[in-house]
């Protein structure tokens, strides 16, 4: 009996172990581990230069910007919504703070609460024209591209930033310690800080909850308008502080700053690259900020190979319509598997 009992139980162990081994490789996150890597062994075998330790801390720093902004857009597209207006809020924060900072040496704390507060009011236009108005969400940003693209615009007056103080210089580009920049840590940071938000506080869960199901959400006691409005005002929140982060790393902003870098678009790759699915309830902040070292590597690796940068957008769209592609792929595999589960053996 017993040694009956052990034979039928062993394949049923390596089963779930194949099972648990095919699920680690399915995840989106392990994907894009695997690809940054298979990126980074071509690009050094043809530039050995790309795995210099200065080139690596280069790419990690220049991730952390479309890390945050697509910490962002992660919130508003788990929910079922979409953030254009990232850029232009961005381009603002930047030089709200850029200009008193070059001119009257304006210190870092004071510019970390003004980005912050200018965040908060753009990111509740936002919030206001979505989930008050019912204005669906690509109409609303859309809107508000173009609002406040021209508002930035005003703010700027033509001039540019082009001298900030030290203090500001070594946040965006000094290590905390060799290899490891400030820029990076603060980046970590705030994706850790986002990705226990949304995992464990009432809002958080709501926030999938409203994604997966807004009627459901709505029947169990959610106030569903109420979380639309939040996440985009988390979303402008994070864009203004990705607008200090930019400065501080760039040493420059101006009147299109934000909007002439695809920021926009970089922000989304990110985001859908890293797994969240523009269908809702799905996805984090982990895959979106590996998409964005992902999206770092991948454009590093393009001028590497001297592909003009006018080539650089169709690359990023084509990285969008590949996620796309998969997360069909992976929704329709998961529909099929549900079927048979329910239809039995």
């Amino acid at each position: 009996m017993s040694a009956t009992i052990g034979v039928d139980r062993a394949p049923s162990v390596g089963a779930s172990v194949r099972g648990l081994l095919r699920r680690a490789v399915r995840l989106r996150e392990i994907q894009l581990l695997l690809a940054i890597a298979v990126v980074v062994a071509l690009s050094a075998i043809a530039h050995p230069n790309f795995v210099s330790p200065g080139n690596i801390s280069f790419m990690l720093a220049d991730s952390v910007v479309t890390a945050v902004l697509a910490t962002g857009q992660t919130i508003v597209v788990l929910a079922k919504g979409i953030d254009l207006s990232v850029a232009p809020i961005l381009g603002i924060a930047a030089v709200v703070v850029g200009f008193p900072a070059q001119n009257h040496n304006l210190p870092i704390l004071p510019a970390v609460g003004i980005v912050v507060v200018v965040g908060l009011v753009l990111g509740v236009g936002n919030g206001i024209f979505v989930s008050v108005s019912r204005i669906p969400p690509i109409i609303a940003t859309l809107a508000t591209l173009s609002v406040y693209g021209g508002l930035q615009f005003i703010i700027a007056n033509g001039q540019e930033i082009v001298n900030i103080p030290n203090a500001y210089d070594a946040l965006g580009n000094n290590d905390v310690v060799s290899g490891i920049p400030w820029i990076l840590v603060i980046g970590v940071g705030i994706a850790v800080v986002v990705a226990l938000f949304l995992r464990h506080t009432n809002l958080g869960r709501s926030i999938y909850a409203v994604g997966n199901n807004a009627d459901a959400a709505h029947r169990s006691g959610i106030r569903v308008q109420r979380v639309i409005f939040l996440t985009y005002v988390l979303s402008g929140l994070l864009a203004g502080i990705a607008g200090l982060l930019y400065l501080c790393h760039t040493g420059s902003a101006d009147s299109t700053t934000g909007t002439d870098s695809n920021v926009n678009l970089t922000s989304i790759a990110a985001t859908l690259i890293g797994g969240t699915t523009l269908t809702g309830g799905r996805g984090g902040v982990v895959g979106s900020v590996i998409g964005a070292v992902f999206l770092s590597v991948a454009l590093t690796a393009m001028v590497f190979a001297r592909i003009p940068a006018i080539w650089e957008p169709a690359g990023v769209g084509l990285l969008i319509l590949l996620a796309m592609v998969t997360d069909r792929h992976s929704s329709n595999l998961a529909a099929r598997a549900h079927r048979h589960r329910q239809a039995g053996p």
